[in-house]
This record gives C-alpha cells, structure tokens and sequence, in this order.
C-alpha cells in the first residue's frame, strides 16, 4: 500500500472515531460544545480524507482549499477533545 493512500485512510479512520465518539456523547449527556466541535471535526477530518483518496492518484496529489478544512478540522477536534473532559 502506497504512503498517501495509508496516510488518508488513518487520517479517515480517526475522523469517524472522533465522530463517533461525539456522536455518542451527545446522544447520551446531551448537546455540549465539546460534543458538537468533536462531530464536526471529526466529520470534517473523515470527509477532506475522502476527498483525498476519490479519483486521483497520489502523483497527482496537490494541495487545494480542502486542506484548509482539514486544518480546521483537527483543531475542532483537539478543541472539542479537551472541553469533553473538563466539563
């Protein structure tokens, strides 16, 4: 397996755990912000990486705007992470 292609599916794989998870904390506790900015990123990481693997090769692989919404992405995730346990 090529590295970009194991780079894109781990980075898809902690996005919907990260989803999942918030989904969950949120079906449980109810709505927090925590929760929320764990959805969000963790859906935003899961579908920036799927934009990544679908119909292009890793040689033809550049960078574009998406790369900003996995950025923001993962910084609503960690955000989210941290209120989770401190609320």
């Amino acid at each position: 397996m090529q590295r970009p292609t194991l780079y894109h599916l781990s980075m898809g794989t902690a996005g919907l755990s990260l989803g999942l998870v918030g989904s969950r904390t949120i079906l449980i506790e109810g709505t927090t912000l925590g929760a929320g900015l764990m959805v969000l990123g963790g859906g935003g990481i899961l579908l920036s990486s799927l934009f990544a693997l679908s119909g292009q090769s890793s040689s033809e692989f550049e960078p574009g705007n998406f790369v900003w919404i996995a950025v923001v992405a993962a910084i609503f995730s960690v955000l989210g992470m941290i209120l989770t346990f401190f609320q």
